[in-house]
């Protein structure tokens, strides 16, 4: 949430994980969900209205992810490939196959690094304030016609600069990161925090953020909760959201995880992994201070994570 494909890119050749793919030989497509900056040229709806905005992780998960891997498929004229999510790219691939297992068929193997599927154990202090107060904020910004959230433009990249310059090496930005994510100062490179900094955020809609707040507080994995009994009667034909059901999730999964992740707690990993049907493995992450945002930009992560993944590809083809 709030990032793009360019996480995938940021800290370059030889360390991201994009570049280790494509240098083997993998064909590489890198997804961009609906509302980031690399994803807003919908036919009918501008940006600029309510109605663009009306989505969920949800939505990203029943039909874009299924819409990409089709395209891809037909572009390429295999039969399967490879998923890699992070974070919330493992929880719209866990809509998919839950809710579309036919797409467990196209699937050959998942790899979930950090998986948001249960985010009832959360760290972060400000993802626990966001998801105790969600409802008066989500209410608040609807009053502004604030439906997009940390949208990527001009004014938030030089706010960015000049508040977070690189040279201080615990600036604003890196303390911010380090309460929502988990600290590790030496584990990460200064400048590649700066760096993603300028990239981040990206864009996503408020509603996103809601339904992840309402995860956390139910402790389940479920579609949208519109709030009141008569509008999910009339979303879902039953006064409750619908739980998503893991046990459909047919598609070989594999997980990395890390100790020190402040919005993926192990516990909520370990419960996902428990309800799997076809677990592959589970690997946390063999250092203690690894974080959540690590995953993408930590100086080891090649090492410690995407080593593991291409040993892993390679094995397997």
């Amino acid at each position: 949430m709030i990032a793009s494909s360019a996480d995938f890119l940021i800290i370059g050749p030889n360390n991201s994980l994009a570049y280790l793919l494509a240098d083997q030989g993998h064909d590489v497509w890198m997804a961009d969900l609906r509302g980031n900056r690399y994803s807003r040229r919908h036919t009918t709806l501008s940006p600029d209205s309510r109605a663009y905005w009306d989505y969920t992780w949800h939505e990203m998960g029943y039909y874009d992810l299924p819409a990409m891997i089709d395209h891809i498929l037909h572009v390429t004229g295999t039969r399967r490939l490879h998923y890699i999510g992070f974070s919330q790219g493992t929880t719209v691939f866990f809509v998919m196959a839950s809710s579309r297992p036919e797409y467990n068929e196209k699937i050959s193997r998942t790899y979930a690094l950090s998986a948001a599927v249960y985010v009832e154990h959360v760290r972060s202090p400000i993802f626990r304030w966001i998801a105790e107060n969600i409802n008066a904020i989500k209410y608040f910004l609807d009053t502004m016609g604030l439906w997009q959230l940390l949208p990527h433009n001009k004014a938030q990249y030089a706010l960015q600069r000049t508040l977070c310059p690189p040279s201080i090496a615990r600036n604003i930005c890196v303390q911010l990161m380090e309460l929502l994510y988990g600290p590790n100062p030496n584990g990460t490179d200064p400048l590649a925090q700066h760096v993603i900094a300028g990239h981040n955020s990206s864009g996503a809609s408020s509603k996103q953020l809601q339904h992840f707040a309402q995860l956390n507080r139910c402790g389940c994995f479920q579609q949208f909760d519109y709030g009141r009994k008569e509008l999910n009667l009339e979303a879902y034909g039953s006064e409750h959201p619908p739980k998503y059901n893991l046990s459909a999730v047919t598609t070989p999964i594999v997980i990395f995880y890390s100790l020190n992740d402040w919005m993926v707690d192990p516990a909520n990993v370990v419960r996902l992994a428990s309800e799997l049907p076809n677990l592959v493995s589970m690997t946390v992450v063999e250092d203690p201070n690894f974080n959540h945002l690590d995953f993408m930009i930590a100086k080891r992560v090649r090492e410690l994570v995407y080593d593991k993944i291409l040993l892993d590809l390679n094995l397997e083809a």
